[in-house]
């Protein structure tokens, strides 16, 4: 049997998609199973052991080239299975002239225009990794109650994903993660800096920051009030950053791409929405974790990826979550873990 799976991008989104990975390896134990993603994000599966081939897409190359290199005729491979959990016009090309049974993941369109419009807010979350599994019928009532998959060099020999319950003993080393694509996806640095502080006056924690190179002008602020953090912002590949999680007590993050790195680095995560809501889905996913957001702020969500600016002009969103509530969702992580 030959599958293969399709998404593209984005980095968070390839790690969310690694427990399905592992979850339809363990059914189909001999299956040929092959991953096409986004040059730019490959490493996320490089070390991946559940995976066959990788094939790279090339955002550069024409259309027209890629169906070329994708319909039946030029490519030998007919896959029995597609998997396409990016489900738009790139990733519908690819699937061009594939002869076997392919289903593709359900984007909610209904669902999030309804939350976005309607504010139509429940305590139902879905997590994004479990609508990636249930993207394939045969998975729908299958798991393994294990997360997420980075996997690094070291780790090919022994690595078990989330096989223990991490739990939250010190803040001796801390990562934060101040930037984010969008501006209301972002907590004001102003406020990151006086967490900053409040945070090595109350634990004397080593703070790193981490995040890719967009995140530089953000850290830069930071860095300029405090210029004895230690950063690491743009300056990591995707492997160095969970090398570098591998060593925290906790990762702070806007919702970012740095919630799911921790997550499937057995690392627990304060995450901090804005525009955006955990109905979404991209929340931690099988970690101690807290969730920091502004259930008062009537206008969330604006949107579900993040705007340029804040619709109201207020940013009650992120400028009403103080200090102290952050300190004590840490506060809370700690106090449960020793009480397990």
């Amino acid at each position: 049997m030959k599958i293969l799976i399709i998404r593209l991008s984005s980095l968070g989104d390839i790690i969310l998609s690694t427990y399905f990975l592992r979850i339809i390896r363990k059914v189909h134990p001999e299956a040929q199973i092959d991953f096409l993603v986004s040059k730019e994000f490959q490493d996320v599966l490089k070390y991946n052991p559940h995976i066959n081939n990788i094939l790279i897409y090339d955002k550069r190359e024409s259309i027209l080239q890629h169906l070329k290199n994708t319909l039946s005729i030029f490519n030998t491979i007919h896959y029995d299975l597609v998997i396409d959990l990016q489900n738009n016009f790139r990733s519908l090309v690819f699937t061009v002239g594939k002869y076997g049974t392919i289903f593709r993941f359900n984007k909610r369109r209904w669902f999030k225009f309804k939350l976005v419009n309607f504010k139509t807010r429940s305590n139902k979350i879905e997590p994004i990794p479990i609508l990636y599994k249930n993207t394939y019928p045969l998975l729908r009532d299958i798991d393994d109650d294990l997360g997420l998959e980075l996997w690094l060099p070291k780790d090919k020999s022994y690595y078990i994903p989330n096989l223990k319950t991490q739990k939250i003993t010190k803040i001796k080393n801390l990562a934060i993660a101040p930037g984010a694509k969008h501006f209301t996806k972002r907590y004001p640095q102003q406020k990151f800096l006086e967490l900053i502080n409040e945070l090595k006056g109350r634990y004397d924690a080593e703070i790193h920051l981490i995040g890719g190179k967009e995140d530089i002008p953000f850290a830069q602020f930071i860095l300029n009030k405090n210029p004895k953090l230690k950063n690491f912002v743009g300056k990591l590949s995707v492997i160095e950053t969970a090398e570098l999680v591998d060593e925290m007590d906790l990762v702070i993050s806007n919702d970012t791409s740095a919630v799911h790195i921790a997550s499937a680095r057995n690392v627990p995560v304060i995450q901090i929405f804005g525009s955006t809501v955990p109905e979404l889905g991209f929340i931690p996913f099988r970690v101690p974790y807290r969730i920091i957001e502004k259930n008062d702020v009537k206008c969330r969500p604006c949107t579900h990826y993040g705007k340029s600016k804040c619709p109201k002009g207020h940013f009650d969103c992120m400028n009403k979550i103080t200090t102290e509530e952050i300190l004590e969702a840490i506060e809370g992580l700690i106090n449960n873990s020793q009480s397990n």
